[in-house]
């Protein structure tokens, strides 16, 4: 036990005699995949995907599409490569130290070169066997939610979890423990391949195959070392965090560089959690590749075999660097400082403009009133809400109603649908059980006197909801209602569709429009709307700025907590979509009168804090 020990420090201290080119390689990896493999992937993904976006309704329908299929293929296997490739450099280099070899940073790189289809293909049979375990998951999962959970609106099954939903979900829940149970057995079974690939040289199943022979009776260490290993890099992700606020502090609290502009507090700020991000990426990557390759090397020597070194061409210390290299480095130089100096100034361009606060009474104020009701929207008007959110459908005798869900499950306990009933038979459902008393009875309104009620009182952001096919003309309709009652300059309009948004474009061009966003469009600079409706977990500094930037505004839903509120106005989002409207419109006020110095500097602490 003692002589393990031993060995393993004896290995440890020569790695670190090679700390330098193994720091070099990570870092120079990082930047070259930020320069050069993040901005291909996005490329090669917007000209597969061919068109401006996905909408959330067909996300499910685009991804079992061959053009869907093709892109998560490509784009998994592409993401797998690149940190294949990493490894294996890193790899190459401690095995290098273990054998008082050293590897500089750039002669890996042009070894890898020759590398990288192997690898490829290591990471192509990963993503396959990857996509094959989930398939009988994602089959299960759909079987069960449609034959069990296709009666009510699924708004009804999160609010209400009735038996049918909770047996569901319990069924999914161990379907999915069961399937990621499978991947961590092959995760730690293959967790060598790309040792086995480089030292081994083994291609295809012979290195999946000597991989698994290589982690046979050892696999519960093999285990013990990935969970370590996970362990450590969330231990780097949290001290990076906490470094990270802590310079933020530093350079912008109260006892930070009051004497330079905040321009260049902000600059020295965005340069230390530059650093401090970097560092701790390339130490964790480090950090992987030593654990693994170790304990590979321990492997192979206990089976009796020896690993064989990569053709890497060595230098001496002394040597100087190649041309290429010189090249390559001076670009970095040169356009890191330049890349960081114009973001920094884009983004404090974007700090010296403060934009009206607008608050959003989400589907009409119902902290009494329920939701999406005439009684809601009196609620928004009283809490003094700029606009009010509400949703519309068709009824079977085509009828403009309000209401969110696709039935009245939820609300009125009645499964069907509302396309299927007469706005007379709608009129009938009472939906304010959870309400008030004086609101029991308060039925789903129509949009004409959802209309009636707001006009010069409160402006509405009105949601075209769709299920399938069941709205024929629905843009068209409310335009002619909203037209009617002469509000067309009290309105806007947003969806989760796009198409739908185009046509109120054609139709009525001075009429706003926006597209909702949860998990789809990933490139909204190529929408032609104004504004976006964007779900919380989207809302970053970079993506505020850069929607301003192509003239679009930006409203986060749903914000219902002080500390959410207060985070969204720093980060200078234009609109608060939420369900608490007083509570919102005291911290608008709040920050409206800070004075400018002071929005400022809080914009700037958001935006280094996201």
């Amino acid at each position: 036990m003692n002589d393990g020990r031993t060995t393993s420090g004896r290995m440890l201290v020569q790695i670190w005699k090679h700390r330098r080119p193994l720091l070099a390689f990570a870092l120079a990896f990082q930047l070259l995949e930020n320069l050069l493999f993040t901005p291909a992937m996005g490329f090669i993904g917007r000209a597969l995907q061919g068109r401006p976006v996905v909408d959330s309704t067909e996300l499910v329908s685009f991804f079992l599409s061959p053009s869907g299929l093709l892109i998560l293929f490509l784009a998994s296997t592409t993401l797998l490569t690149i940190r294949l490739v990493e490894h294996a450099g890193l790899s190459a280099i401690v095995m290098g130290a273990l054998k008082g070899r050293t590897f500089k940073a750039f002669a890996t790189f042009r070894w890898l070169v020759t590398e990288i289809p192997r690898l490829a293909a290591i990471g192509t049979r990963i993503v396959c066997w990857s996509l094959a375990l989930i398939a009988p998951f994602l089959v299960l999962a759909g079987l069960l939610t449609r034959r069990l959970l296709t009666k009510h609106d699924i708004n009804y099954y999160l609010a209400n979890r009735p038996s049918e939903f909770v047996t569901t979900a319990a069924v999914i829940a161990i379907a999915a423990a069961a399937t990621l149970s499978v991947g961590v057995w092959l995760l730690i079974r293959w967790r060598l391949v790309v040792q086995v690939c480089i030292f081994d040289r083994r291609d295809g199943k012979d290195a999946f195959r000597e991989a698994a022979i290589l982690s046979r009776g050892v696999r519960l260490a093999l285990a013990g070392r990935c969970l370590a290993v996970v362990g450590i890099l969330l231990v780097l992700l949290l001290a990076a965090s906490g470094l990270q606020q802590l310079a933020v502090w530093l350079v912008l609290g109260d006892g930070g560089l009051r004497a330079v502009p905040l321009i260049v507090s902000f600059a020295v700020a965005v340069l230390l959690r530059t650093v401090i991000g970097a560092a701790v990426t390339c130490l964790g990557a480090c950090v992987e590749a030593v654990v693994f390759t170790v304990f590979y090397r321990e492997r192979r020597c206990a089976l009796g075999g020896e690993p064989v070194m990569p053709k890497i061409e060595e230098r001496p210390a002394s040597a100087a660097l190649p041309a290429q290299a010189r090249a390559f480095l001076f670009a970095i130089a040169i356009g890191l400082p330049v890349a960081a100096v114009v973001s920094v100034l884009m983004a404090a361009n974007g700090f010296r403009h403060d934009r009206p606060g607008i608050v959003t009474a989400h589907r009409g104020g119902h902290h009494r009133a329920p939701e999406n009701t005439a009684a809601a929207i009196r609620e928004a008007i009283d809490d003094q809400s700029d606009f009010a959110e509400i949703d519309v459908l068709l009824s079977k005798d085509e009828v403009l109603v309000v209401t969110h869900d696709s039935d009245f499950s939820r609300m009125g306990g009645v499964a069907k649908k509302v396309w299927e009933l007469t706005y007379a038979e709608i009129r009938a459902i009472p939906l304010g059980t959870k309400s008030a008393p004086e609101f029991r009875n308060e039925p789903a309104p129509t949009l004409d006197e959802v209309l009636a009620i707001a006009r010069d009182r409160i402006r509405l952001n009105i949601e075209l909801k769709y299920y399938g096919d069941h709205q024929p003309r629905l843009a068209e309709r409310v335009l002619a209602a909203v037209q009617a009652h002469g509000m067309t300059n009290q309105v806007v309009i947003q969806s989760l569709e796009y198409e739908p948004l185009m046509e109120v474009r054609r139709l009525a061009p001075e009429i706003p429009v926006g597209y909702l966003m949860s998990v789809n469009a990933r490139n909204p600079e190529r929408l032609k709307v104004d504004f976006l409706g964007v779900q919380l977990d989207r809302v970053t500094a970079p993506f505020v700025q850069a929607a301003h930037r192509r003239g679009q505004q930006v409203h986060a839903w749903t914000v219902d907590t002080p500390a959410v509120m207060e985070r969204m106005i720093d980060l200078g989002v234009d609109g608060l979509i939420t369900n608490e409207p007083a509570e919102a419109r005291r911290h608008v006020r709040a920050y409206e009168n800070l004075n400018p110095s002071e929005r400022t500097l809080r914009r700037v602490k958001a935006w280094l804090a996201d």
